[in-house]
């Protein structure tokens, strides 16, 4: 059963769809104070149980079995990114995820071992809210979701879909211990990237923010995200001066 927490962020991003003002792919985060909230609550989960699993589980496996289990999630998780270059008229990238995965699940053992990756082949990272952006959604309101971390009205469903993809394609396949490890493997995999944020960030929430749609935009642009003018900051600033 779904916390009422989590309930109420699911809300709000079918109520996220309204129309925004202001620049494409911008950073919007008209909920902030509810988001803060959700992120004090999901700081304090993973503070006292998510990340001290993960710490464990990192000194008491090897490094070659993470990536393994990492790679194994990753080759399900990649039909995603199929079907979604597919949608989105690539079929290049599309068919690059598909030859990805019949040759890592044949050769790589199960998706084990990233095969594909040494003969060039690397994941598109196509997903359902790249999807929508290219369909012309290019504002959306940022979530913080407990537990699943930072969202977006556009990106939240797609998420949920990558999320639950190993369930759907395995089914009974999949019991809680595996998910279980899914997880928790996952959560070790971040614990470098959320320790250096911890440490340089001065503000954690607003790094958090940032990084997400940044990083957004970079999938959403194939990795060539358009240049932004340095000056327009200024130029905001001017104008609204001007109307003083």
């Amino acid at each position: 059963m779904l916390s009422d927490g989590v309930l109420v962020f699911l809300l709000l991003a079918s109520a996220g769809c309204a129309t925004l003002e202001g620049p494409a792919f911008g950073a919007y985060d008209p909920f902030e104070p509810a988001n803060v909230r959700s992120y004090a609550v999901s700081e304090w989960i993973d503070g006292n149980a998510l990340r001290p699993v993960a710490r464990g589980y990192q000194a008491v496996t090897w490094g070659w079995f993470r990536t393994g289990v990492g790679n194994v999630f990753a080759n399900l998780r990649e039909v995603d990114s199929a079907l979604n270059g597919l949608l989105q008229l690539k079929p290049e990238r599309g068919v690059t995820s598909l030859v990805r995965i019949l040759v890592n699940t044949s050769v790589g053992l199960g998706g084990w071992f990233d095969v594909a990756a040494l003969t060039g082949l690397t994941d598109p990272e196509e997903d359902f809210g790249q999807t929508l952006a290219v369909a012309g959604v290019t504002r959306t309101r940022y979530l913080y979701i407990p537990v699943l971390g930072p969202s977006s009205a556009r990106d939240l469903p797609g998420s949920l879909f990558r999320a639950l993809l190993p369930r759907l394609l395995l089914g009974a396949y999949y019991p809680w211990w595996i998910a279980a490890l899914d997880g928790i493997n996952s959560r070790a995999a971040a614990l470098t990237l959320s320790d250096a944020r911890d440490t340089l960030a001065l503000d954690p929430y607003v790094f958090t923010r940032e990084a997400f749609f940044q990083r957004r935009k970079f999938l959403i642009f194939d990795g060539h995200p358009p240049r932004e003018d340095p000056f327009a900051a200024f130029d905001e600033f001017e104008a609204a001066d001007d109307v003083d």
